[in-house]
């Protein structure tokens, strides 16, 4: 099964579901061996930078070395390095690549036939509507095809004698605003000399043009002529309908599959390749209107996209509230297929980093270093990941603690003309993971996705920033009941827990064990040496005793160097190795560095009676007593 990569952009939110759609048709046309991984980003649209980082870092997700061929949609990928990572990655794995409206060097290229279309336009209205005036008002000057475009019209005007300036050239996006504010702008600068015609890189920016002008009193196309492209619904339902060029964009996609089934059986193929475009001349350019066109039918769709529009805004309003009760991630996910009854798709999968319950996981042993660790990566994915969630063909699929290190073999297929598309998750630049949808058609051309994605997303992020304030409020408690040195509780630790304990146990008739833990020589050593090495005698005897403490004990600091333990009686035995094991353990870490003599601790131990009306702290003075005998005994050795 061969599998093709393709990475795309989709236009500000919204996938841009023909590039797959045509590549699915030509596969399943022939029952071809193939199936499509789309790695979609919507990185262009949102103004913050960091946001649209997180966006693209899905395109560090694949190996494109696992692919027989990729296709690439970067043409409005607005940061250079990210286009350029990406062009270098595909240009390693000696794979063919075929780019899809914008020329890369050593790639093959597959497009409308922008110049063509282009130069047809400005030819039409110089020759049949004698205009040779004009004002141009187009998308981002960056934009390869919006480059083409405008080289046809300077081509077209240079062979005819038509003059021009660079000044009736206005730039700035592809959206309705960019035709709106670049009429009042030009206009500003020529008001003296309107233009006969107004070309537009698109319907978007051609519906802007003619309602600013409309609103200061011009007609169209009595005033001027307004020219659009891509022959999108508005063009033919707008009021005047608008001259546009009309494309089929679905076979840019089926192109593409076409060229690589040629290029894997070792054909020699061009460079270069365009699909049709044919210019519709309507009303906005002084031709006749388009009667052909239904309204009623328009009126319909309309209609129908409305109800399906409400319902889906009903799904997504469900599942907010839903999550908002959830304690989990996969709580969460439980609740997509559920609540978004319309999602069609034959499997969902959620993969995320596992850091994602760093919170929950270390929830009892609450760190203040580790919450000034940023755990999530700004760049790429960790080679291990969280499957947190597996839904496919109706069936949850999920196994608790499931782990994957790369693409494939899990996502494998044995059927031939599936997709899988993948979907990166972010906490603005920071990478949490990603969603991945089996054959989702619909919600890819409903345009639904984004809803969902940021639906979840911020589902997650909420939730995570929950856990993060409940830890860092277990912190600032820690720092009230805990020793900043060693980790171990301090007096009000002692009051609140060890108190509690004993008084717990007294009740239940339970005994426990007190063990008095005391170093040996610290006068001697801070003298002698520096209390820097007492500092760290202590901190080594304070580690020993935590890392061996049995669970649910309560470890404590009672003095300088001394160390009270309360905890649930031990056998003989277990208690003897716990005392070894700290032993070793201080003697071991003593040895490593170096230490001016080995560093030793004296310890006593009592157990309680529960049956006697004996306190806490009367046990503690008995511990203490039966150290001081061990550490007399020590000196007298010594």
């Amino acid at each position: 099964m061969k599998k093709i990569a393709l990475i795309m952009e989709g236009w500000k939110h919204f996938f841009t579901f023909a590039w797959p759609a045509g590549i699915l048709q030509r596969i399943n046309e022939t029952n071809e061996d193939v199936n499509l991984y789309i790695f979609n980003s919507s990185g262009s649209w949102n103004p913050d930078k960091d946001y649209n980082m997180g966006e693209y870092n899905i395109y560090q997700l694949p190996d494109l070395n696992d692919f027989d061929g990729i296709i690439l949609d970067i043409n409005n990928v607005r940061y250079k390095d990210v286009r350029e990572n990406v062009i270098q990655a595909a240009k390693k794995t000696g794979k063919p690549v075929i780019s899809i409206a914008k020329e890369i060097e050593d790639f093959y290229y597959v497009g409308i036939d922008n110049y063509g279309a282009m130069r047809t336009m400005i030819a039409h209205l110089h020759e049949e509507h004698n205009c040779d005036n004009f004002w141009f008002i187009m998308g981002a000057e960056d934009n390869y095809e919006n480059q083409i475009r405008v080289q046809a019209m300077k081509d077209y005007m240079d062979a005819q004698g038509i003059r021009y300036s660079e000044d009736e050239f206005y730039y700035e996006s592809f959206e309705y605003h960019c035709g709106y504010s670049g009429f009042l702008e030009l206009r500003a600068m020529h008001y003296k000399r309107m233009p006969q015609a107004i070309i537009c890189a698109n319907d978007n920016i051609a519906v802007g043009v003619c309602e600013a002008a409309v609103k200061l009193g011009y007609k169209i196309p009595q005033d001027f002529c307004v020219t659009g492209f891509d022959n999108f619904d508005k063009a033919a339902y707008y009021k005047p309908q608008l001259t546009t060029v009309g494309h089929v964009r679905e076979e840019v996609g089926y192109k593409c599959m076409e060229l690589l089934l040629a290029l894997w059986k070792g054909e020699e193929i061009e460079r270069f390749h365009y699909t049709d475009t044919t210019c519709i001349f309507r009303e906005s350019c002084g031709c006749a209107k388009d009667n052909s066109i239904d309204h009623e039918q328009n009126a319909r769709d309309q209609v129908i996209y409305g109800i399906e529009t409400a319902d889906f805004d009903e799904q997504i309003l469900s599942l907010e509230y839903e999550l908002m009760g959830c304690r989990t991630i996969k709580e969460m996910t439980d609740w997509i297929p559920k609540c978004v009854t319309s999602a069609n798709c034959d499997a969902m999968y959620l993969v995320l980093d596992e850091h994602i319950n760093d919170f929950r996981k270390n929830e009892g042993d609450y760190d203040r270093d580790f919450l000034e660790t940023e755990a999530f990566r700004e760049s790429g994915y960790p080679d291990e990941m969280l499957v947190e969630f597996a839904y496919a063909d109706g069936q949850n699929l999920t196994k608790d603690g499931q782990k994957i290190h790369s693409l494939f073999p899990f996502f494998e297929h044995p059927e031939s003309g599936k997709d899988f598309l993948f979907m990166p998750l972010h906490f603005r630049n920071r990478a949490v993971g990603y969603f991945v949808i089996r054959n989702g058609v619909y919600l890819m051309a409903k345009q639904y996705l984004y809803k969902i994605l940021n639906t979840l997303t911020s589902a997650m992020e909420n939730l995570h920033k929950k856990e993060k304030l409940e830890y860092v409020n277990q912190v600032l408690a820690d720092l009230n009941i805990k020793d900043f040195m060693t980790g171990m509780y301090n007096r009000f630790g002692y009051q609140k827990l060890a108190q509690k304990l004993f008084e717990e146990k007294k009740a239940l008739r339970e005994n426990l064990q007190i063990l008095y833990f005391d170093m040996d020589r610290l006068k001697y050593l801070n003298d002698n040496y520096g209390h820097e090495y007492g500092d760290f005698a202590i901190k080594t005897i304070a580690a020993a005793i935590l890392k061996n403490c049995p669970k649910y004990s309560v470890p404590v600091r009672t003095g300088g160097d001394e160390f009270v333990v309360i905890q649930q009686q031990l056998s003989p035995k277990e208690l003897k190795a716990m005392q070894e094991n700290i032993r070793e353990e201080i003697r071991i870490k003593s040895e490593k560095v170096y230490f001016p003599f080995p560093l030793t601790v004296s310890i006593g131990c009592v157990v309680t009676d529960m049956e006697t009306d004996r306190t806490l702290d009367d046990y503690i003075r008995e511990a203490d007593e039966n150290m001081y005998e061990e550490k007399v005994k020590k000196k007298a050795e010594r």
